[in-house]
């Protein structure tokens, strides 16, 4: 393996990978079995629509630790729970990107020889596998059914019992439906229409033989450190549906939404607590627009440099996942009656992923929002924060409405 040098392999990459459209290499890459992560970052880290695409040839690789420094560069694909699934790496072996103005493909980094490129590349149609989905009107989703509401609902509260008995404060539930998806339905395609519909969140398709097919745009940062060496990480709770005709500064909040976010908020703190780091800078809480939804939101911010805390990326994703957002507080009694009594497996949903020292930076985000694709069908997650004070009802419809972030992308295709 090898960086390419020299302007004439440079022309000769960037004119391979000019006759090709990013649906064609994702295509040969899911032919192959190649790891594949395509994803656009939020447009207040993105002024240009730009997608990314990371491709490691050798399917990726099982990560028995999280130490940043040292997984290299590429896209990381994290579950809820490490001990029923591999922590993936798509190792970034070639990186590809689109700009929404030239929608030509260019190369930014290759380990590969133009002569390899052109053997693993170099002999498809450009607009292969380019072919918008077929409409099937006749296949339909899979609605929510009665006795699902009434399971999800009792499980509700149940948890609140549980919390009234001081065995935690919070717990996430979660639940997932199942969809058909239409005949002849693209992936990337479905990716692009969430990507322009949604550009202030993570909206990502990543494709590895172990893990499978998921797609998602998450509102959500886990950690982030940029090329000034600045971490963040936020806070962020309460949900309700998007109004254009309230402005975001006039959301009114229930009791219930605040106290939610607080213990995020608190989380994240006792944290910081337990590294005993206590210069970090702290914005909000404020209403935060994400796609079909608001969110309360509050921004926490590092100096690396300043605070000589180089690992700090790593000892807060260790410390922070899985996140009381997701999860729960006190986090370890929670996460047992999750996985005890939700009665799925969540696989990665509620896990996180992302590019990791990529350009300089690493951008991580939960896994919310999310469906994974699996050839005709499709199953999409959602989760309701539940505290004391909960209403089974509204819980239900919380995660209605979160799923309805890629439902309403892909009910035109069916």
């Amino acid at each position: 393996m090898r960086d390419i040098i020299g302007e004439h392999s440079k022309t000769s990459q960037k004119y391979l990978f000019e006759n090709l459209s990013l649906e064609t290499i994702f295509a040969i890459c899911q032919e192959r079995k190649y790891g594949c992560a395509v994803y656009s970052l939020p447009s207040i880290l993105n002024k240009e629509k730009i997608i990314h695409m990371i491709i490691d040839i050798s399917g990726g690789r099982s990560l028995d630790h999280l130490h940043l420094d040292e997984m290299g560069s590429g896209f990381i694909v994290h579950p809820f729970s490490s001990d029923n699934h591999d922590i993936k790496f798509i190792n970034k072996d070639i990186h590809l990107i689109e700009k929404s103005e030239s929608r030509k493909v260019d190369v930014l980094h290759s380990e590969l020889s133009f002569d390899e490129l052109n053997s693993l590349f170099g002999h498809h149609n450009r607009n292969s596998g380019s072919n918008a989905p077929s409409i099937n009107h006749k296949e339909a989703f899979h609605l929510s059914t009665e006795a699902q509401k009434k399971e999800y609902i009792s499980l509700i509260s149940k948890t609140i019992n549980e919390i009234k008995k001081g065995i935690f404060q919070k717990a996430v539930i979660a639940r997932r439906k199942t969809l058909n998806l239409p005949t002849h339905f693209e992936p990337f395609s479905f990716f692009k229409s969430v990507a322009n519909q949604y550009n202030n969140a993570f909206v990502y398709l990543t494709s590895n033989p172990k893990t499978g097919l998921w797609l998602g745009a998450t509102p959500e940062t886990l950690i982030s450190i940029d090329k000034n060496r600045h971490f963040k990480t936020i806070a962020l709770a309460a949900t309700q549906a998007y109004r254009e005709e309230v402005d975001l500064e006039d959301t009114t909040w229930s009791q219930k939404d605040i106290e939610e976010q607080a213990m995020v908020s608190r989380y994240i703190i006792n944290c910081f607590k337990k590294i005993r780091l206590r210069e970090f800078e702290e914005i909000g809480p404020r209403t935060h627009l994400s796609g079909n939804l608001v969110h309360l939101k509050t921004d926490y911010i590092v100096d690396m440099d300043q605070v000589a805390f180089p690992q700090l990326g790593t000892v807060m994703l260790e410390l922070l996942h899985p996140t009381s957002a997701v999860c729960g507080m006190p986090k370890e009694p929670a996460q047992n009656f999750i996985l005890n009594n939700e009665g799925f497996d969540r696989e990665y949903f509620s896990g996180f992923l992302g590019p990791v020292n990529v350009l300089d930076e690493t951008n991580v985000f939960v896994n919310l929002r999310c469906m994974k694709i699996m050839h005709q069908k499709a199953k999409l997650f959602a989760g309701a924060g539940i505290i004391s004070n909960s209403i089974p009802e509204k819980e239900w419809n919380e995660t209605e409405i979160k799923m309805e972030t890629l439902l309403k992308v892909l009910k035109p295709y069916c």
